[in-house]
């Protein structure tokens, strides 16, 4: 009998000869943690998994939610892991006291490179592949490495660039978001069978239509569709008390971290987790407290049990039992995670929203 499928064979053999054809679909090879289990949790289904190899994840956000320090604490998780960093800052915020402080090593594979313009980030960052490949081929088991550009919203055109040159105060905004879409795109083709990983700050602009979703956070098309995962980060609203302490006796960021975009798991899960500014992430940030919310884990006082164990534990004690809350967790396959927490928003409603609630005010009794 005639194999009815020898067309398919000799097209699959045609088609991996072609430049630029690829017929592999493999996952990634390797993961970076994101330097908290729960972070890690709603980016990919895994409390292990945080950043894929070959892909770009974006850190969105509005200004001082903290994703530059989520950022930074990525880098560290992956210079644990091995890897070789090159970041690329283009607002300051990545210096190397910063970096050292939270336990960065700056000396030894790592790059900076502090950019200003959307071709001198392409640029640098075609080189670092070029030589990365020149070097290491296309060889599965070649050294990891990690780009980290930080933020993609503080880079000017060529065009701006003149202009403020010129002393002259005026956009290129149309121009500026097709070439980050384009610079994107060309990173996605570029480290897609690489042991590379890519991971951009931007930020999120409120959306000012009254009839469709005012208030919502938007993220900016020319990142949206280039990323494999966009994680959507709010500082938490703090009031007068929160846990029992007063505003301003946490020296840090409270976050509530969305999975806005995600590949690997399901989208729209939200964790609340917390940066110290001098210390980093604490990996069980957050841990705790989404495994009382899913009842694997129960109060009793100030102290914690796994619910169907008699072992009391006090919560800074958590690590000792994380394995058996994590067993737990992927027993539940159908587990969401939802922070129910309120996250700061604009002090001020919009222009649009107050004359509409004037003219609701002034508009006359239907009855």
């Amino acid at each position: 009998m005639a194999n009815k499928h020898a067309f398919l064979d000799n097209f699959n053999k045609e088609i991996a000869k072609m430049d630029g054809v690829s017929t592999s679909a493999a996952p990634p090879s390797y993961w970076y943690s994101a330097g908290n289990y729960v972070l890690n949790k709603i980016i990919s289904g895994s409390f292990s998994k945080g950043i894929p190899q070959g892909r770009i994840t974006d850190l969105a956000g509005p200004s001082g939610a903290g994703k530059s320090f989520i950022a930074a604490n990525l880098v560290m998780a992956a210079q644990k892991d091995g890897a070789t960093v090159l970041v690329i800052d283009s607002e300051g915020a990545l210096d190397d006291m910063f970096m050292e402080a939270i336990g960065v090593d700056v000396h030894n594979d790592y790059s900076y490179a502090e950019v200003n313009t959307i071709p001198g980030v392409t640029k640098v960052v075609a080189k670092f592949i070029t030589n990365y490949v020149n070097e290491h081929k296309d060889d599965a088991t070649a050294p990891r490495a990690l780009i980290v550009i930080d933020s993609l919203d503080m880079l000017m055109t060529d065009t701006e660039q003149d202009h403020f040159a010129s002393g002259v105060t005026k956009g290129d905004q149309g121009q500026r978001n097709r070439q980050l879409k384009a610079m994107l795109r060309t990173f996605v083709h570029a480290i897609k069978h690489l042991n590379i990983a890519i991971v951009v700050t931007s930020q999120v602009y409120q959306n000012q239509d009254i009839l469709n979703g005012e208030g919502k956070w938007i993220v900016s098309d020319a990142v949206k569709y280039a990323c494999s995962q966009i994680i959507l980060i709010q500082k938490r609203k703090l009031k007068d008390e929160s846990k029992g302490a007063k505003v301003g006796d946490f020296a840090g960021v409270r976050m509530i971290c969305e999975g806005y975009k995600t590949r690997f798991t399901k989208p729209f899960q939200k964790v609340e987790i917390e940066v110290p500014y001098e210390t980093g992430m604490d990996p069980y940030s957050g841990f705790v407290e989404v495994a009382e919310k899913v009842g694997i884990v129960q109060r009793k006082g100030n102290r914690y049990l796994i619910v169907g164990e008699d072992e009391l534990w006090f919560s800074k004690d958590v690590a000792e039992h994380a394995s058996r809350i994590i067993a737990k967790f992927d027993e539940q396959e159908s587990v969401f995670l939802d922070a129910d927490v309120e996250v700061e928003g604009p002090d001020e409603p919009s222009a649009k929203a107050k004359r509409k609630a004037k003219f609701d005010e002034q508009a006359p009794d239907s009855e």
